[in-house]
Order: structure tokens, then sequence, then C-alpha cells
């Protein structure tokens, strides 16, 4: 195994003696080394200028070494023999907590400031502040606290979130309302599972370089150690350990035992008995997973520490990860599953901008206010300085002679590099360092394209003069490791971004050379390769920085790297390399028309990214000359991101779209903000979809935009949800686009609740009006009758939306009679509207007069639940439906059989997520024969068990128009398809099955191929996202050949590039009927969808 960093090693550099005292200016520049160790120094900067201080910690460090010495000569000989069982593991326990406890109060304690000083170390109490953590994806569990006021169409988009989409960031209409910020770091570890509230124990951490992963890991150990915080006291043990030096193999003992305790001084098995039974109240600190050695998703392979990870070892313990993004890597079917949670650690805000920046110049104001002012007038400064590393190298920049900061990542190392050269050698030469950093930057670039991505290096893989400078300038250190019988000189970049920048020059060196080429193809090859299935992630993300630092005052490079790497995927990436480059050419055609698409969404883009598309976008408009990229742009979203900031860009570059057909402008803008951008499109206006929803602002304001919305004489799609719609807005909208409004979405306006006898006469302007949707306005009984006479003649309408308008449940006999008015509905959606039995009397009389309603949705009314025999046969009156929706109405089995009997005429009828259903369907499948009109069944997420399968294939064998059948997560199939999936081939005139989402297992696939290969009828086979299939096609894919006798499509979206190769090498295979891309129910939708297939 590879070796750790032990705590207690000797560390060795290279520098120059015999100066006693430090110049401020000197001193300022010895601090940059500390970005190698830590990523956040909030309160070291008034230390910095004192060199008593550096004294008194080096004399306060030596006294705790002595005193550790001490003590553990008295630890480690006191005496176990005696004890035995139970007894002599508890005294190991014991033993363990105080050596580690003692390590981190003490050597572990101390951070190393300056790389090239081994004696210069800091306090961790010196220097952290309270990091700002953000909890970024709702995997499958979320703190209880947070659910106790969960909307029920909440519960239902969780529940879908949960199953159907998995990692996948869940969009609702209000945006993700899984990603608050935490008060503490505390809080990560009160995080639980939504239904069973059991404790998450999986955490990941992720966050950019330099951002505080690795202060974090130190201060959470260090508390533990000192008891300063309540949640981590509640471990015996806690092990913090980094990941760089580590290998798939690595085990948890070896690594607890080389960089934490003497091998001799504690008894293993003891050890691994009490953590063994004791896994809750064990801690594990793992720092840096994006710097190990992870080279297969082969588990076999696997060491200790990783099947830590995976559950397959100790699955109670608690498991804290840190990692640079992407992810791909460690959150997957073989290392972390769902339930985890994952925190993102943010950057500075401005505030701790401004306190960092007076800090660092505590005796010259006028510096610290121009550097403040500097990058507040600088978008790309502004979010470089967030990074608490980059905004140190602003600091040290500002301090220098040069006294200006650069507007790039790669001029600000570039110009911080030749400072830390020019400190200790003052008459090097630039072409000297660049020769210095290509020469280390070779070696640096080796290892990234390497499969095992060693960050460690020897002595020997550098030439010896450029390692002599770069020992000596500190951007590499030097540290002795002692490897069993080992004895040798690791070296290390200061910092990973260092490496990578030097890695780049390298590749910058290389430019118009076949080799360039060649690593240009292996970097996409590599991570093409190691991409998990994640289609919302750039699959070069990571490599990010290499390109960018490549691409970095370089026309050449970027442009041989832009031809590469652009596609709809990689468009954040190609923006920032275009925007390092700094670039007055136009970029080629190809990465133009790869941004320029007719479907733009900037979704969620960080304002670095958002500054840098729109850079790119400005030099295009003013480079093209006449090329007229921007007509090609039919679709642009600009959603989730900062509209106070890029809003006037935005402006003017709409107006190039001369051809938009729809603009999703969901971040907020206000009615003055809403005012600027619709006069920017063209004129006579193409817009036929405008989506302002969240836009709370707008309410009481739409007036203003009045003026403008009547020049939209296209626009027939209109969604203000949650916008504070008041009264007279509604009026406001009438008045402008009641010649031309098709769909109206207004959900989510509660302030329209209890007053529709003000605004409801509005819509009857609405002369075209097709789909209205008032999903969630609060709305009481009194006001559907304004609402529904008004809208009865309107005579183009067919689409009704109230769902979640609670107050609606209980009181139908108020309403209801209301509808039957409006006699050219084809659809109505009453989902969630908290209805009881006694109210499906009365709707389904008013709804059987519409004659052409086909569609009814009573999802979420839980009450309905248990009582059908009440309320069921009142559906025999809309013996026109089509479609039935009845998911999550906590249906029981004894429900089914009145259900069946009254709509035995539907086409579509819908069960999903009843999970009362599942392991009972022998009582009450048989009842589903009597609907033999049904086409399309789905009993998705009703728990559905091994036995149900035999009873409702033989139901659905005496259903002879039923060719669509969705039994997609239910979780309780895993694993044993041999003992159901021979019922499938009684369904023999089905003609699409899913089992989506059902977390089959390779063993399954054989009984599943053997059953629907005497399916003959069947055309569509749907298996993706069954994760326990991703990395393992060797052991299941020869079963395909038979799967697919008569299949002309099967999905199976969710499969590394390592099984489609396999797959794809399967010579007997009809290979155009595999769809591995992802499932369109899983694509995030636009706001103005087609109506329902009714």
């Amino acid at each position: 195994m590879a070796a750790f960093t032990d705590n207690t090693t000797d560390l060795t550099t290279t520098t120059s003696e015999g100066e006693s005292g430090l110049t401020t200016g000197q001193i300022i520049g010895i601090v940059f080394g500390c970005i190698s160790t830590v990523g956040v120094f909030f309160g070291i900067l008034g230390f910095l200028c004192a060199h008593k201080d550096r004294r008194d910690n080096q004399r306060r460090l030596k006294e705790d070494q002595r005193r550790l010495q001490q003590e553990d000569v008295l630890l480690l000989t006191r005496p176990t023999e005696g004890t035995s069982g139970p007894d002599k593991v508890q005294v190991v326990a014991s033993k363990v907590n105080e050596a580690v406890k003692k390590v981190y109060k003490s050597t572990g304690s101390y951070v190393q400031i300056l790389p090239w000083v081994d004696d210069h170390q800091m306090h961790i109490m010196d220097i952290y502040t309270k990091l700002c953590l953000v909890k970024q994806v709702d995997m499958r569990g979320k703190p209880r606290k947070e659910d106790n006021n969960m909307e029920e169409e909440d519960q239902i988009c969780s529940f879908l979130s949960r199953n159907f989409y998995g990692e996948m960031q869940p969009e609702t209409r209000e945006g993700n309302p899984n990603k608050s910020k935490m008060k503490s770091y505390e809080d990560i570890f009160k995080f639980q599972t939504h239904h069973e509230e059991i404790p998450i124990k999986r955490i990941v951490i992720s966050g950019s370089a330099g951002i505080g992963k690795t202060t974090l890991i130190d201060k959470i150990a260090y508390d533990w150690a000192m008891g300063n915080s309540e949640t981590p006291n509640k471990f015996k043990l806690v092990f913090a350990l980094k990941m760089g030096s580590l290998q798939q193999s690595s085990n948890l003992e070896d690594a607890i035992f080389e960089k934490l305790l003497a091998k001799d001084s504690i008894d293993e098995s003891s050890l691994k008995e009490f953590i063994d039974k004791n896994q809750d109240k064990v801690l594990i600190l793992l720092d840096g997973f994006d710097e190990c050695k992870i080279t297969s998703t082969d588990t076999s392979s696997y060491g200790t520490i990783l099947k830590v990870i995976n559950r397959k070892l100790g699955p109670e313990c608690w498991v804290v990860i840190t990692s640079r993004p992407p992810l791909d890597k460690l959150v997957n079917s073989a290392l972390v599953e769902n339930p985890y949670i994952h925190v993102r650690i943010e950057g500075f805000s401005g505030t701790d901008i401004n306190e960092y920046v007076n800090k660092f110049f505590p005796g010259d104001h006028d510096k610290a206010s121009k550097l403040i002012e500097r990058i507040k007038l600088s978008d790309t400064l502004s979010d470089l300085a967030m990074s608490p590393m980059l905004l140190l190298l602003m600091c040290l920049l500002m301090g220098s002679t040069e006294n200006t900061i650069p507007d790039t990542m790669t001029r600000l190392y570039n110009k911080a590099l030749k400072y830390i050269f020019k400190r200790k050698t003052r008459d090097i030469k630039d072409a000297e360092i660049s020769k210095i950093l290509i020469s280390i930057g070779k070696v640096a670039l080796g290892s990234l394209l390497s499969k095992d991505q060693s960050f460690a290096f020897r002595k020997g893989d550098f030439e010896k003069t450029a390692l002599d400078a770069a020992l000596n300038a500190g951007v590499l250190t030097s540290e002795r490791v002692i490897d069993g019988l080992d004895t040798y000189q690791r070296m290390s970049f200061m910092h990973h971004t260092f490496l990578e920048y030097c890695a780049a020059m390298y590749w910058q060196s290389l430019i118009n050379t076949e080799e360039f080429d060649r690593i240009l193809d292996q970097t996409i090859e590599s991570t093409e390769r190691d991409t998990f299935g994640d289609p919302w992630s750039s699959r070069l993300s990571r490599y990010e920085y290499l390109f960018r630092f490549c691409c970095g005052d370089n026309v050449a490079c970027t442009n041989q790297i832009l031809k590469k790497i652009h596609g709809d995927r990689d468009s954040q990436l190609v923006v920032i390399c275009y925007f390092e480059s700094q670039s007055k050419e136009l970029p080629p055609r190809s990465v133009i028309s790869s941004i320029l698409t007719d479907d733009i969404h900037i979704f969620e883009w960080s304002n670095d990214i958002t500054n840098a598309y729109f850079h790119f976008l400005k030099q295009v408009a003013a480079l093209s000359r006449g090329n007229d990229y921007f007509t090609e742009v039919k679709r642009f979203g600009f959603s989730h991101s900062n509209f106070q900031r890029f809003g006037t860009d935005l402006a003017k570059l709409l107006k190039l779209m001369t051809n938009l057909q729809s603009l999703n402008l969901y971040s907020k803008p206000s009615a003055a903000n809403t005012s600027q951008i619709l006069p920017s499109l063209a004129t006579p206006s193409t817009l036929t979809e405008l989506d302002l929803h969240s836009n709370a602002a707008l309410g009481g304001s739409v007036s203003l935009l009045a003026p403008q919305l009547m020049k939209l004489n296209c626009l027939t799609n209109l969604s203000l949800q949650g916008c504070s719609l008041e009264a007279q807005d509604v009026s406001a909208l009438a008045k402008s686009l009641g010649n031309t409004l098709v769909n109206l979405d207004v959900p989510r306006n509660e302030t329209l609740g209890g007053c529709a006898s003000i605004w409801g006469p509005e819509l009857g302007k609405m002369e075209c009006l097709v789909f209205i949707n008032l999903e969630r306005c609060s709305l009481l009984g009194t006001d559907i009758e304004p609402i529904a006479v008004t809208l009865s003649g309107v005579s183009t309408l067919i689409w009704l939306g109230l769902s979640q308008n609670q107050d609606l449940g209980g009181c139908a006999e108020m309403w209801a009679l209301h509808l039957k008015g409006m006699i050219h509905l084809e659809g109505v959606d009453l989902g969630f509207c908290k209805l009881k039995n006694k109210d499906v009397e009365p709707i389904a009389m008013a709804l059987s007069d519409i004659q052409t309603l086909v569609y009814l949705n009573l999802k979420g009314n839980e009450a309905l639940g248990g009582y059908a025999s009440s309320w069921a046969l009142h559906l025999k009156r809309m013996n026109h439906l089509d479609e039935l929706i009845l998911t999550l109405c906590n249906l029981k089995r004894g429900d089914i059989e009145p259900i069946a009997e009254s709509v035995s005429d539907l086409i579509h009828l819908n069960f999903n997520c009843n999970l009362a259903l599942g392991g009972c369907a022998s009582l009450w499948a048989m009842h589903l024969k009597r609907m033999n009109h049904v086409e399309h069944l789905s009993l998705a997420g009703c728990n559905l068990t091994d036995v149900d399968m035999e009873p409702i294939a033989d139901s659905v064998s005496g259903m002879p128009n039923l060719n669509h059948l969705d039994l997609s997560l239910n979780d309780p199939l895993t694993g044993c398809a041999s003992s159901w999936a021979q019922h499938l081939k009684r369904m023999n005139h089905v003609e699409q099955l899913s089992l989506a989402r059902c977390n089959l297992t390779d063993v399954d696939m054989k009984p599943i191929a053997e059953a629907v290969s005497e399916m003959s009828n069947l055309n569509h086979l749907d298996l993706v996202l069954n994760d326990p299939l991703t990395g393992c096609a060797s052991s299941w894919a020869q079963h395909l050949k038979l799967m697919t006798k008569h299949l002309k499509k099967l999905k199976l979206y969710r499969l590394t590039d390592e099984d489609k190769e396999y797959i794809n090498a399967l010579t007997d295979l009809n290979l155009t009927i595999l769809v591995f891309t992802v499932p369109l129910w899983l694509i995030p939708t636009q706001r103005f969808r087609t109506l329902p297939t009714f």
C-alpha cells in the first residue's frame, strides 16, 4: 500500500539560510505557500506581520510534541495483559481514543503554513473560520425537520425524485427546494431518510480547489479531540485520513496504523472487533477522494476503505468524504449509493471578501480599498475572489510591486508564480521561469493522464536543475517518507491547481505537434471512459483547470481544444476556455454553432461561467460580420441565474435572436427588469412562449408590462407561476393578450384565492384560451362559480387545472355543479385537493354532463383510500372517461373491486404509488380483468413483490386490449426474478413492458430474458435505471440475444462505457434496437408542454 504522510514525519525543504529578519513584503511572499495545505485562511492574516509569533508557535509546538512523547510512553506501556474478551476490546478502544486525540490535539492541530520553512506552523484555531455549507442534493433522505409541513404535491415529487430520478436534483415548480444553507458543520450529522427516519451516515462534501475541505476535516477531528462540539462527542473513535496516497486496494486498518497509531502499541484484532461491534460510535473522515487512485469499478479489487464507503463493510459507521467535483467516480452504484447527503462548500460572500482583504492589509487602508474596488468592478475577479485560495493570490499580487490584478485565472497564476520565483531569485528572467515550469509540468501532466493519477513524486522523476529551482521557490515541497524499510524524499506540488497549471504550460509548449493532439485525444478518451452515465455533468470537467490553463492567452491551443471538446454537453467548458484565452479572433464556426444552438438553457450556472458565456456571445456578435449565428436560436432559457448582473447583456443579445420562439426568465427579474427585456424582442416578434415564473416582484405590476405584451402578437403561451399576482394583474393580462393567448399558466399565486369574483370575469376576454392552470391558488369553494361561469363562454377551453387547492376538499356539493356549464372540457385536474369520499358524487354528477371529458386526475387525495365502495360507483356516470389517475390515493386491496366495476370502459388507468397494494395482489388482481377495454395499466411504485406477479399476470392475460404495462419502481422484485419472471409469458399480447428502476440485478436478467423471448408481441422493453446492472455487463449481457428475440427497442440507460463496449462486442446481437440514451421522462421539460394525450 502506498505510504501516507505521517503526522510526526520529518519535513525537509530547500531554502536559503542566514537571514535573521524578514521584511513585511518577504513575509507576505512567504505566505503564498500556505495554499498547499489549507484552502481557507480567514484568520491567518493578522499573524503574518510579526516574526515573534512564528517563534512562539514553534516553541509551543515543540512543547506539545515533548508532552505527547511523555504521555505516549505512559499510555503505550499501560498493561493490557490480564484482560480478555470484551474487557480487552474496551481497553484497546480507550487506548486508541486517547492516542488519536493526542495526535489531533498536538501535531494534528498545527497546519504547515509555509512549505519551504519546516518550523513555521500555525494552530488550527488561529486560521479556521466558519465555512458556508449548502445542502446540495436530496438523494433518498432529507432532514426530518424539513418535512413536517410538506405540501401533498411535494410528497409525490419527493417520492418520484427518490425513486424515478435518483441522483438528479428535482426541479419542482418552485425550483429545487432541497438546497439550503446549514448553520454549522454539525448539521451534516442530523439528516434522516424521509420515511424511515433513519440517520444518513454517508456524507459527501464537495468543493473546488482551495475552498476549505481539508480545513473542515481537520476542524471536525480537532473539535472531537478537545470536546468542543456536542455532535462529534457522540463518537468513541474518529479517524481522519488523507486519500491522496491511497489506492483502491488500500485497507482502513493499515492506513490507521500508518498515520495515527504505532503499529506495535495496539492489538489490531481487538480494534477491529470494537469497530465491528460499535459501528455507530465510529466516525471516518476521508479527505481528498478525487486524489485517490481509483482505476476500476470492479468492487472485487476494493480494499476495506472503499468497502466501508460502499457499505459492504461497516455499514453503520459514519463516513464523511471530501472531493473536488465531478463526483461521478464517487457517487455511483459501486461506491456511494442512496441514501446519502451531498453538501457543497461555498466560497466567500462580499462581506467576507472585504473582511479578508482588510485583515491582509491592516496598515494600508488605501491598498485594501483599491483591491476591494477592483474586485467589485470585475465580474471575473468577483467570482474568483469567492475562493479563499484565489483571494490570497490577489492579495499577494496587490501587495507586490506590480500592484495590479489580472482578469483571468491563467493570468492570476502566471503572475503569482513569477512573483514566487522572483521573491527568491530577483534577477531570474521570465523565460527561465517558463522553462522551469514546463520541465516540472511534463511530470505533472504525466501524472494527470496516468491511470492511477499519483500526485506524489520522487526526486528522480524531475530534471535536477528544474527540481532544485522549484524547491527553492516553494512551488514543489519535499518530505521524508518512511515506507516499511524504504526511506525516500517525496515531492509534491504546493497545491493541486499549481500542478495543473504547470502541466498545462508543458502541454502548451507542444502546440502544432502530434504529441499535443495525442494528449488532447487522451484526455477526451479517458473522461469518456470514466463517465458513469450522468448526463447532466460535463464529461470533461475532471480536466477543467488543465484545459483552462492550456487555453490561457494562447489562441492556437484554444482553437485546437475547442474543436475537440465542443458539444451540447460541454458548452460551459467551451466558453470558460475561450474566456481564458482572451482571444480577439472569432472562434471556429463549428464551436460557435455548438453554443448558439436552436435550444439554449442556462440553468444554475455560476456567475463565472455565465460571465464567460456572455463574453463569448458578445465576441461573436462583434466579430461575425454578417454571419447570422443568432438567428439559429429558437428557445432561450435563463433560469436560477443572476439576472440583476447579466440582464443588460441579455437584453442586447436577445435583439439579435430574430427567430426566437420561446423565452424562459426564471431568474426573478422585477417588472422593471422585464420591461427592459421585452422591448428587445424582435419586431415583428416571433415569440410564442414566455415563462416568467417565480418572479414575485411582478405581483401588482403586470400593467407596467401591458404595452410590451401587446406587441407580442404571436404570444400564445404565458407562465406566471408563483408571481404573487393580484386581481388587477389578471385584468391587465386579459386586456393585452386576450386575442392571442392559448395557454395561461398561473399556479401558486395564492393571492388570487378568495377574490375570484373580481378577476374571474376577466377570463372571458381571453377568447382563444385552451389551457388554464390555477394550481395552488388558495381557491375557495366560492371562487369556482365566477371562474366556471365565465369560462363556460370560452368555447375553445378544453383543460382546467385546479390541483392543490385544498380548501375545495369536503365541500364539493358547494362548487362542483358550476363545472357542468363548461361543456367543451376534455380534462380536469383535481389532484391533491384533499377530496373526501363524499365529494366524488357531486363532482361525478357535474362532469357526467360534459360528454367531451376524457381525462380526470384525482392523484394525491389520500382520504379516498379504503372507501372506494362508497364513491367509486359514482364514476359510472362518467362513461365517456378514457383516463383516470389515482396515483398516491392510499388505495387498499378492497378498493380495486369497486373501482374496476365502475370504470370498465377506461383506456388508461394509473394506480401508481399505492403502496398498500404490494404483497396482496392475490386478493385484488382478479378484478382487473373486468376492465377489458384498458390499453395502458400502470402499477409503478406499488411495492409489488414476487408473489404478486402470478395473479397480476393471470388477470392481465384476460385483458385483450392491454398493450402497455408499467411495473417500474417496484424494488421488492430485485434479485428474485427466477421466482416471478416466468409469469410474464402469460401476457403474450402486451406490446410494451416497463421494469425500470426495479433494482434488478445480473441474476435477474436470465429469467427475464427467457420469459420475454416467449412474448411474441412484445416490442418495447424498458430496463433503465436498474443501478445494480451498472458496471457488470460481462455477467448478464450474454442474455440479451434471447431477450431481444422479438423486441424492436430495449432501453438500458445508465451503463458505463465499459458495459457498452462489452455489449457492442457481442457479434450475434442486433445492436440497432438498443437505446443507451437518457429516457425522455428523465429530461427536464419546458414549462409549456403539450396537453395530455386523452
